[in-house]
């Protein structure tokens, strides 16, 4: 079994993650970590400078996180994705063929706005990955 984990590094992140761990652990699950830095929005140095920073935060967060599913003493493989965080997971999980997908829900916070719509990532990625269940965690 094959389980696709969607990981930003918060705390509701990571109690999806061992929550999803302790439902699923007798079926000794391959754990897919994924985890996606979101570039700037322009160019100029400062952003650079604030993305090289975020994305290594994230490698951290990432590294951190797969580590503990190690100890957990299950096989895991740490996927650090660069862009759009909604598209990034979903072509992740095109990729990576999971069984399930598992991400957190926050509490809104704004999402992604198309006109007078707001569309979180847990959410599009309900409506977009069609090739096996995603349980969304709160």
């Amino acid at each position: 079994m094959k389980i696709l984990v969607c990981h930003d590094g918060s705390a509701v992140a990571q109690s999806a993650l061992e929550k999803s761990l302790v439902m699923f652990k007798a079926e000794k699950p391959e754990i897919i970590l994924v985890m996606v830095a979101e570039e700037p929005v322009d160019a100029s140095s400062y952003d650079e400078a604030s993305f090289e920073e975020l994305r290594a935060e994230c490698e951290a967060n990432l590294k951190e996180a797969a580590g503990w599913v190690a100890k957990q003493g299950l096989d895991v493989d740490a996927v650090m994705a660069i862009g759009d965080p909604r598209k990034m997971l979903v072509e992740a999980v095109k990729k990576k063929k999971p069984d399930i997908v598992v991400i957190a829900s926050r509490p809104p916070q704004g999402g992604v706005r198309f006109g007078n719509i707001t569309v979180s990532v847990s959410d599009y990625v309900i409506h977009h990955v069609t090739a096996c269940p995603v349980l969304v965690m709160h």
